[in-house]
């Protein structure tokens, strides 16, 4: 197989990712002349969504319905939404939604409950059929339905099969595995690393922690809704953040300032043994078009406290909500029951691995192609997924921004893990504390 470029590499990446989901975009579309058309409906939405578009002209062709999609990088597209929904105008009657934003749009009702046409459509829809993680995470809200789930991302580490069989490893379960293994596959000399993680501030690192904390058993809430109060301050987190820190040692140089794109390409070109990430991100691991290492790969729940501690999938995604304000309900309603139909989940999930349906996930011929899929079917059916790994609560985001800050900080050795953790404790509980939930 020839091996692509890095940079060309990093554009086929960037261009077919999720993760998450959260990945950086391509511009956005010129809107269409027909935008105001009420045949026409505007949807916007992140990267990983722009797999959509090979398969709009058949819904097109079935409804008459046209679909101007707009693909925006993740910080941009949480910009442009919040001004139309707070604004109070419909520029876009579909937006794609971060699971951290479900109780922000649907406490301020920025999206149209859904119940009425989830009841009118629900033999066309099966909704028995919707995964329960993924439709109680993505999509309920205070006893409501505010949107339908598009993308399911489990957390799981991935890792070079190969390289553990050479060394003789067994697949790691506590954080001290991974720090065992880290050390004995690591080769600086020749470009193999033996972890890498995000550590760059915001998102990437806040989440990437937080799923490694809940992974350990962690919760950053003590026990919503009665108490919200952050635990960042507990010795489990200072424990937690201590081994993702010493992670750097066993990553390539620069890791320090590592977006989740990063880590991804540093995976598909080889130079890691492990990468604790969103399954939408193992998705392209697999893809031996852009991997090479996609015949060489083993997968695992995120790493325990202890062996003996149950296993859990922190559990993010996307859902698509129609604007409160939007004047075309049935056409965009007729859109996002497409989106989560069989047919179109079996046809994005061979591109993104990111399905929201039973019947999909089981399917032969892609647990053939994304075998950790029947992983994710027993632990959605064991409830083992973990969706509040980063709580959905309005004030989350605010929270991420600061304790991003304070993990690059320790991250960069300029504060300490406990000074770290404190500092962005502290700043959370006054973020909850002023948004009007109780802090024991």
């Amino acid at each position: 197989m020839t091996l692509r470029t890095k940079s060309s590499r990093r554009q086929v990446l960037r261009a077919g990712l999720a993760a998450t989901a959260l990945l950086g975009g391509v511009a956005p579309r010129r809107a269409a002349a027909q935008a105001d058309d009420t045949r026409t409906i505007t949807v916007t939405g992140i990267s990983s969504f722009g797999l959509i578009q090979g398969f709009i002209p058949r819904f097109t062709e079935r409804t008459g319905i046209k679909v101007n999609l707009q693909i925006l990088p993740y910080p941009q597209l949480r910009t442009r939404a919040m001004a139309d929904l707070v604004g109070g105008t419909a520029n876009s009657d579909v937006y794609l939604q971060d699971i951290i934003w479900l109780g922000e749009w649907a406490s301020n009702k920025y999206v149209r409950p859904l119940d009425d046409l989830f009841a009118r459509d629900a033999a066309e829809i099966k909704t028995d059929d919707l995964l329960p993680g993924a439709l109680n995470a993505l999509s309920r809200w205070d006893g409501k339905t505010w949107n339908v789930p598009v993308g399911a991302f489990y957390f799981l580490n991935y890792y070079r099969s190969d390289l553990f069989a050479e060394k003789q490893l067994a697949v790691p379960v506590t954080l001290d595995d991974i720090d065992r293994d880290a050390a004995a596959l690591t080769d600086a000399a020749a470009n193999r690393f033996g972890i890498a993680m995000p550590y760059q501030k915001g998102g990437p690192v806040c989440s990437w922690f937080l799923a490694t904390y809940a992974g350990a058993g962690g919760k950053l809430l003590a026990d919503p809704p009665r108490n919200f109060r952050p635990t960042l301050d507990s010795a489990l987190a200072r424990t937690v953040l201590t081994h993702y820190i010493d992670w750097l040692k066993f990553a390539p140089r620069g890791a320090v300032g590592y977006h989740w794109n990063d880590q991804t390409i540093a995976m598909q070109n080889g130079r890691l043994a492990m990468a604790p990430t969103f399954s939408v991100n193992g998705t392209e691991f697999a893809k031996r078009e852009n991997s090479v290492i996609a015949d060489k790969l083993g997968y695992t729940f995120m790493p325990r406290l202890r062996a003996e501690d149950p296993a859990i999938v922190p559990f993010g995604g996307w859902a698509a909500g129609i604007n409160a304000k939007s004047a075309k309900v049935e056409q965009a309603w007729s859109f996002l029951k497409y989106v989560i139909s069989p047919e179109t989940q079996l046809d994005l999930a061979r591109v993104s691995g990111t399905p929201v349906r039973y019947s999909t996930l089981q399917d032969a011929s892609l647990q053939k192609q994304y075998p950790w899929l029947g992983l994710i079917v027993d632990a959605e059916r064991a409830g083992r997924i973990y969706p509040d790994y980063r709580p959905r609560y309005p004030f989350y985001p605010k929270i991420e921004d600061t304790m991003g800050l304070h993990l690059n900080l320790a991250a960069l050795g300029q504060e300490s893990v406990a000074d770290a953790l404190t500092k962005a404790n502290d700043e959370a509980a006054a973020i909850i504390k002023e948004a009007g939930y109780p802090v024991a």
